[in-house]
């Protein structure tokens, strides 16, 4: 039996209030540049850490588990204090896909280790048949991903959570889990899990419109996953793998996924997802 792994990466939760404005649970306060400063172009790798947009480290860009396998190249340098008065510094790193700031102390000098290229199985369903000359025939059909299956789950999780304070249960609605789906098929895309585009906006913010949503009105967040499908058994169990990831493994982002999904104030939902190049990816929105 093939041992069940997953790839989880998490990133902030923007929630809306009535004003619009995005506030990711990731973002810090008081954090200020005391010097920053140019070094000599030079590769890295890092296997966890947040990057940061700028190096105010108020927007989370992406999280360096995603590049394990990308080599990133310092070329900047800044010395910041934070809330806490304490000192830190944190390198400015450029790729192809991505760039930021994150903290040095998470980066590995030299080049980043290749990606192993194991193959792994995938199980199918075999059915037999018999023909009327009493001879059989087998045909061998590949199991399917179940959104349908995988949203119930999820919500189910969700739902009993909610239940323990008190929260009402969130219920589905179609324009959100259509927006969803098309966030999941962004993230696909790719190849990546983000809220922001190249510009610094947020993606959920903008499309939501173009699927009948105004997010003007009330609370609004969005959720992002995504793990390697491994096998076929990550199909069926995808809804509870995600949920479980949002509601208790996260810890890096302070638990703000999980204050999400448990918010009183939210209503209905919105599940969306997508699977491409051996990753499943997930996509959740929400809305007061």
């Amino acid at each position: 039996m093939k041992k069940f792994y997953l790839a989880l990466t998490i990133l902030a939760v923007a929630t809306v209030g009535l004003s619009a404005t995005t506030t990711p649970a990731a973002a810090k306060t008081g954090v200020k540049v005391i010097s920053t400063k140019k070094v000599k172009k030079t590769a890295y790798h890092a296997t966890k850490g947040t990057i940061y947009k700028t190096n105010k480290l108020t927007k989370v860009a992406h999280h360096a588990k995603n590049y394990k396998y990308t080599t990133l190249y310092v070329t900047k340098q800044s010395t910041v204090r934070k809330a806490n008065h304490k000192k830190a510094v944190y390198s400015y790193i450029t790729t192809k896909k991505a760039r930021g700031w994150i903290l040095r102390s998470y980066l590995k000098k030299g080049v980043a280790p290749k990606k192993s290229t194991k193959t792994i199985q995938t199980t199918t369903t075999t059915t037999t048949t018999k023909k009327n000359d009493d001879s059989t025939t087998t045909q061998t059909t590949a199991s399917t991903f179940n959104a349908q299956a995988a949203n119930a789950d999820f919500l189910a999780m969700v739902n009993k959570e909610r239940a323990k304070t008190g929260a009402a249960p969130l219920t589905i609605a179609t324009k959100l889990t259509n927006l969803a789906n098309q966030r999941a098929a962004d993230c696909a895309k790719l190849g990546d899990i983000t809220h922001y585009d190249s510009a610094g906006n947020t993606v959920y913010l903008e499309e939501g419109p173009k699927f009948g949503i105004d997010f003007n009105e009330g609370l609004s967040s969005e959720c992002l996953y995504m793990a390697d499908e491994g096998f076929v058994g990550d199909y069926q169990k995808a809804g509870t793998n995600a949920a479980d990831q949002y509601l208790y493994h996260d810890a890096e982002s302070n638990w703000g996924h999980r204050d999400n999904l448990i918010n009183p104030e939210a209503k209905t939902i919105g599940i969306g997802w997508k699977i491409s190049n051996g990753t499943i990816y997930n996509a959740v929105d929400q809305q007061g």
